[in-house]
């Protein structure tokens, strides 16, 4: 008898149709102590730029972007040559895509095996040189006189110093994409045209 008046009790008080009521404020209230994070943000940028800080951390990022562009990671790996080595590298490739000209016809197509110095006449110099090695440097200097088709590429060094002691333009390898595509481990290394190949030579210096 309990159970069923209880169970008809809940019943009861379920179907009743719902009504609110204000209960009044229970327990205190206090304000949001974390500011908006966007103000927060604002207001310590604000002092930065009030400090100066702001000022130095832009000229500090300046002063790295500058230092990397004229002194680039040196390539990892190589050292200074201690015999002298040649061999031959072969820029034969195979075309993945059929290439034309602009009038459409077709200069290579897709699965040739081409050899650019078949196609196009080449006859720089490459000389690739560790510019912080004072030695590597007197060589490439000498290397140069009298020479007009060249380029001085930097594995490692200060671009514009190498430049101004060279009084030509200088290059970097960078991420030392060159180096391995001809595959040497020692500077300096000198490569020219040997026919339908290029001679890469490391060179010992005294």
């Amino acid at each position: 008898m309990k159970i069923r008046l209880a169970a008809l009790l809940l019943m009861v008080v379920i179907t009743l149709p719902a009504g609110a009521k204000e209960l009044g404020t229970i327990g205190h209230l206090f304000p949001i102590a974390e500011p908006d994070l966007l103000t927060f943000i604002g207001q310590r940028l604000q002092g930065m730029k009030e400090s100066g800080e702001m000022d130095r951390i832009q000229r500090e990022a300046e002063a790295r972007v500058k230092a990397h562009a004229v002194r680039p990671e040196p390539v990892a790996g190589l050292t200074p040559a201690v015999k002298d080595r040649t061999f031959r590298y072969d820029p034969t490739f195979t075309v993945q895509e059929t290439i034309r000209n602009m009038q459409g016809n077709v200069i290579a197509r897709a699965g040739d095996r081409v050899n650019p110095l078949d196609k196009v006449p080449y006859s720089e110099t490459l000389y690739f040189i560790d510019g912080d090695n004072p030695v590597q440097m007197r060589w490439v200097k000498q290397q140069l006189a009298g020479q007009q088709n060249f380029k001085v590429i930097l594995v490692k060094g200060n671009i514009r110093d190498s430049s101004l002691a060279l009084d030509e333009p200088v290059y970097f390898d960078q991420y030392g994409t060159l180096t391995t595509k001809f595959g040497f481990e020692h500077t300096p290394v000198r490569i020219t045209r040997d026919d339908r190949w290029l001679k890469v030579e490391e060179v010992a210096l005294k």
